[in-house]
């Protein structure tokens, strides 16, 4: 039996009443209409899950007000784009542009799904440059501090012994070997440690 194209809305109940008034504006009615409906706990999405999952057929049509009722921007990116891999369409009540039928040539449809993936992929690698960037920011401001020598890196307990052992290494009575040997350290951390004992780095 060929499958008769269906149109589902979706919205939750943290959505506003405009909104809803909104959907219904444009087709939806009690009987078309899933509710997800979150009761002060994390939400699971489970009545979103099973439209997605056992309800939606390719041919089909999902509307929504906005993309926030996919989740997230990653989130909303991965669902337009299974959407657009299982040929359902996407109409968002506020891009207006996706809510236009273009029946004659559902391709144009498809041109403009795509857009919008293009435009979450533009957003959200410009959001992940901005982080990076204002990470790097804040490590070039402590570069030229004193904390810049302990950036990154797990405070070390130093060993009991270490001043003594360091006065007589930088006398030159023991080897940096047995100074090793006596502290515990390894090599990489005691001659860390060593650079900022010689510079007034380490007060013991």
């Amino acid at each position: 039996m060929e499958h008769v194209s269906k149109t589902y809305y979706y919205i939750s109940t943290f959505r506003t009443a405009t909104h809803r008034k909104q959907l219904q504006a444009v087709g939806a009615t009690d009987d078309n209409t899933v509710i997800e409906r979150f009761h002060g706990k994390i939400p699971e999405r489970e009545e979103y899950q099973r439209l997605k999952n056992h309800w939606l057929k390719p041919g089909d049509t999902l509307v929504i007000y906005d993309l926030e009722a996919l989740g997230g921007k990653r989130s909303a990116r991965q669902e337009l784009q299974y959407y657009r891999e299982h040929d359902i369409h996407v109409k968002i009540v506020n891009i207006p542009t996706t809510t236009i039928d273009h029946l004659d040539n559902p391709e144009i449809s498809n041109m403009i799904l795509d857009t919008v993936i293009s435009t979450l992929d533009y957003v959200i690698s410009h959001e992940i440059e901005r982080t990076k960037k204002h990470q790097t920011q804040g490590v070039d401001r402590i570069r030229d501090k004193p904390a810049w020598n302990n950036y990154g890196r797990p405070q070390i307990q130093l060993p009991a012994n270490y001043d003594e052992v360091m006065q007589r290494w930088t006398r030159g009575d023991i080897t940096a070997a047995a100074a090793m040997g006596l502290t515990g350290l390894s090599r990489t951390t005691f001659y860390r440690l060593a650079h900022q004992y010689k510079n007034g780095g380490i007060g013991v």
